[in-house]
């Protein structure tokens, strides 16, 4: 059983992890981003347009906003779906929007089911955005303000815990402490990061998976479009591949943490993330219960502003 418990916009480039508050942000302009489905296997094309509204995914006539109520599936990725169309494996580019500060944009879906995985990280869409110009400022008149898109300080303490994993969020100054376990050679991983380096430190690491299980995986209509170009592959004495840090799937577990926290209807700041033996199910969990405390926590910001 899961329990969750409280206690004319000017251009310019950013620094990645301001503090923005109340401020939102986009796109400076439209970006394509183009590759295979990790899952699906098949081609995926996104454009990403600059918007004012939230995070919301578009195809064709269709469209819903990017929130914890629109999740549709966790296994092994998070889909998100409206009626009779879907778009999976999220994360990656919503993290990847958490740290630039992006809190507005239109997600339109020009092919496939899923998000391009590129390289398996976040990386490659932060640097994707940044060379396409940028974000800039959304401007917001103060009535119509609402925080689904805008950018939210944590106020209290939030945890979703399942037997003895546990991810919760408390206020502080941006920092993460992960702990993850799994069987011989990843066996235990644990370590603590400044998400303020999010690009840096966490951005870059990529999925991982085993090699005993990529089979299955695969008979199951999953990992069609894994390689070792996209995945960190665990094989019995090791990593298969080259890894980017001697601790990477704990550093990709971090990264699915903060892109599925952006389903909560807000880019959360000023917080500390804990997430032990974290997952895409108890993700969203946490993101649900912090959306439902986001209207007490801007009335309390609305009251200490006066």
């Amino acid at each position: 059983m899961c329990r969750a418990s409280c206690t004319t916009p000017k251009r310019r480039k950013r620094a990645v992890n301001q503090h923005l508050h109340a401020e939102r942000w986009t796109l400076a302009q439209p970006v394509e981003i183009t590759g295979v489905g990790l899952h699906t296997g098949e081609p995926a094309q996104l454009r990403l347009h600059p918007y004012q509204g939230g995070l919301r995914v578009r195809k064709g006539g269709s469209e819903f906003p990017v929130r914890w109520d629109y999740v549709r599936d966790t296994h092994r990725a998070v889909t998100l779906g409206n009626g009779g169309f879907t778009l999976g494996t999220v994360e990656h580019l919503l993290a990847a929007f958490w740290a630039l500060g992006i809190t507005d944009c239109l997600i339109e879906v020009l092919q496939g089911r899923e998000v391009p995985i590129l390289d398996g990280s976040a990386l490659p869409f932060i640097e994707t955005i940044e060379s396409s110009g940028g974000t800039v400022r959304v401007s917001v008149d103060d009535d119509a303000l609402t925080w689904h898109g805008g950018t939210m300080p944590v106020l209290e303490s939030v945890w979703v815990q399942e037997a003895d994993r546990t991810v919760g969020v408390l206020p502080g100054n941006l920092y993460a402490f992960g702990y993850i376990q799994f069987p011989e050679p990843l066996s235990e991983q644990g370590g603590y990061f400044d998400l303020r380096q999010f690009r840096e430190q966490i951005a870059p690491a990529r999925t991982f998976g085993f090699l005993h299980e990529v089979e299955t995986l695969r008979q199951q209509g999953l990992a069609q479009g894994g390689s070792l170009e996209n995945v960190l592959l665990i094989a019995p004495d090791g990593y298969y591949n080259n890894a980017r840090f001697e601790n990477e799937p704990l550093r990709h577990k971090i990264l699915d943490v903060m892109g599925d926290l952006m389903l909560c209807g807000a880019r959360l700041s000023d917080f500390v993330l804990v997430a032990v033996k974290p997952g895409h199910t108890l993700d969203v969990l946490l993101a649900q219960a912090i959306a439902q405390r986001l209207p007490l926590w801007l009335a309390r910001m609305e009251a200490y502003n006066g």
